[in-house]
């Protein structure tokens, strides 16, 4: 056997075995999405540039939302059913529809600022 399949064996292993996780995620968070028993879940619309939050939702049939997006990024956060969920997904200026979550950063070493 040359070495180098020899070292190239550890290596393909441990990368699936990190890709594993990765490729299983959709899978384990299929069943996040709007329940069919007309359940309301929490999105986060994204807007094309120059959208109007308000219009967009009030054409889609949303009339609540949690918070609307106007300076870096345009859209809203809200609570969508499966009817409000479909109407965005068609519209051209809806650009992404995505569950609302938690977001979890990287832990930073004691005493660091960002200062980008």
């Amino acid at each position: 056997m040359r070495r180098s399949s020899v070292i190239l064996r550890p290596a393909l292993a441990a990368a699936l075995l990190l890709a594993a996780p990765v490729a299983l995620a959709p899978a384990a968070y299929a069943h996040h999405g709007v329940q069919e028993t007309g359940e309301r879940t929490a999105y986060i619309v994204t807007l094309a540039p120059g959208a109007d939050p308000e219009r967009v939702m009030r054409e889609s049939g949303v009339t609540d939302a949690r918070y609307v997006y106007r300076s870096a990024v345009r859209g809203f956060t809200a609570d969508l059913d499966r009817r409000q969920l479909a109407a965005l997904r068609a519209r051209p200026d809806v650009m992404t529809v995505e569950r609302d979550g938690e977001a979890v950063g990287a832990p930073m070493e004691e005493g660091t600022t960002d200062r980008s």
